[in-house]
Parts: C-alpha cells; structure tokens; sequence
C-alpha cells in the first residue's frame, strides 16, 4: 500500500500547542501525535508506528537523549530540539534506526529543509 503520509511523535511541552512546526508537518503530509513526557511517548511508541519522533531535549521527567533508549530498536529518525534564548538547533539523534548523536546541529531553516526532503523521499516509498 502507498504511503500516504507518515507519522511523527513530538515529545515535550513546546509541542503541546500549535505552532509554525506542526502546521508545516501537517502540510508536508505528517499525522501527528503528541506526547508531554517520556511516559507518554514510550506508551505511544508501543502502540502506533511512527517515522518521526521530534523531542525536546528537556523533558518534564527526563531528557530528550534518554529518549535514545526508548527508540532503540525502532526504524525511526529522531531530532532533538536545542533551545536557545531566541530559537533553537536541532540535532540529529538517529537516522533510520541508527543513533547518530554527534552530527552537526541543524539551524531551523536547515532542519525545515530537511524535513521537507524526508517527507518528499518517505511519501514515495510503500509500507509493509
């Protein structure tokens, strides 16, 4: 079957209203699905599949790296949002389901590019 769109958990609490980022994904074809904490997102995780997961890298009971352990396993790419006083950098976490924590940082307007590619490349491709 087609791909008709792909899915992305946001984890944290900037991602609990909308914002300029879910209103981009939801025009590139992303369903998405909220979590405000680990708990929650590792629940989630066990029950729906996801392509994306996008996380604060400060969450209410943990960090956005322990969320690492909880995507091990999963074919997923994972960005970790980097808060600075007036944005923000993204860093890669894991690319296909292979951690990749130390890559360099993406700018916003990188990472909205990047997101964009990988919405192009995910929308062309058929689920299992």
């Amino acid at each position: 079957m087609t791909l008709s769109g792909m899915d992305v958990l946001l984890v944290g609490q900037s991602f609990q209203s909308p914002n300029r980022l879910t209103n981009r994904l939801r025009r590139w074809g992303f369903r998405c699905h909220f979590a405000g904490n680990m708990r929650t997102a590792r629940e989630l995780l066990g029950s729906i599949r996801v392509d994306v997961v996008l996380s604060d890298i400060h969450l209410s009971d943990g960090t956005g790296i322990g969320m690492l352990g909880i995507l091990a396993g999963l074919a997923v790419t994972a960005f970790l949002c980097f808060p600075l006083e007036t944005s923000c950098f993204w860093l890669p976490a894991v690319d296909a389901g292979k951690k990749c924590l130390g890559l360099p940082a993406l700018r916003p307007a990188e990472f909205a590019k990047a997101l964009e590619e990988m919405a192009r490349s995910l929308g062309t491709a058929t689920r299992v």
